[in-house]
């Protein structure tokens, strides 16, 4: 976990950057990321190039990624209902202009061929169908266009406070676990985010104003 805190004339932008597998320096997949925190609509705009290595015995025909980040986009997502369970009513009442998101523009593979995805049921986890069978020891390579809207960190800890202030985790797609089968989990707030462990960059630009 690296915290990052920028003090731009007068305005502080707390930045928590939760990096994937940062207990190694160096892990199997490579993830490249260009953001741009737009502070007027607390979205950030997201250009990711990720590649993903098949170390495992088996051809891959589709690859999941964790999407946090869209956890609060309505009330029937698992956060949502968690804290439903929990009689708090907070994130289920919440009008729109409330709640986070992220929107998917363009994802394409290594050979610029659209992928085909959709969201499991959870809504915070998405599938990515692929062009053709992803076979054991190769890798393929996805660039990932979206916008995340970010939450007020009213919710959780995390999100945009009142103060002009950012404090992001698990904001941007990571690869779920592929071992024998995928193992999935939605965020419900346990801080338990289970990703493939990941060489991470990141180019964040943020205003100065």
């Amino acid at each position: 976990m690296k915290q990052i805190l920028l003090h731009k004339k007068g305005i502080l932008f707390g930045v928590l950057l939760l990096i994937a597998g940062m207990q190694q320096l160096l892990g199997q997949h490579t993830n490249e990321l260009t953001a741009v925190l737009d502070p007027s609509c607390n979205q950030i705009s997201i250009m990711q190039k990720f590649t993903y290595v098949n170390s495992s015995k088996d051809a891959l025909t589709e690859l999941y990624f964790n999407d946090w980040a869209n956890a609060y986009s309505n009330k029937n997502t698992a956060l949502a209902k968690r804290f439903a369970e929990e009689f708090k009513r907070s994130l289920h009442l919440a009008k729109p202009k409330e709640r986070g998101s992220t929107s998917i523009v363009s994802i394409v593979d290594d050979e610029y061929r659209g992928i085909t995805w959709e969201r499991t049921k959870g809504k915070d986890i998405i599938k990515f169908t692929l062009n053709q069978a992803l076979e054991p020891n190769t890798s393929i390579t996805l660039n990932i266009t979206y916008k995340v809207i970010l939450p007020p960190n009213k919710y959780t800890s995390y999100g945009y406070d009142n103060k002009g202030g950012y404090y992001l985790k698990d904001w941007y797609l990571t690869p779920a676990v592929y071992n024998n089968g995928w193992t999935l989990y939605s965020n419900k707030n346990l801080d338990d985010l289970y990703t493939d462990i990941t060489s991470t960059t990141i180019d964040f630009t943020f205003p100065e104003e």
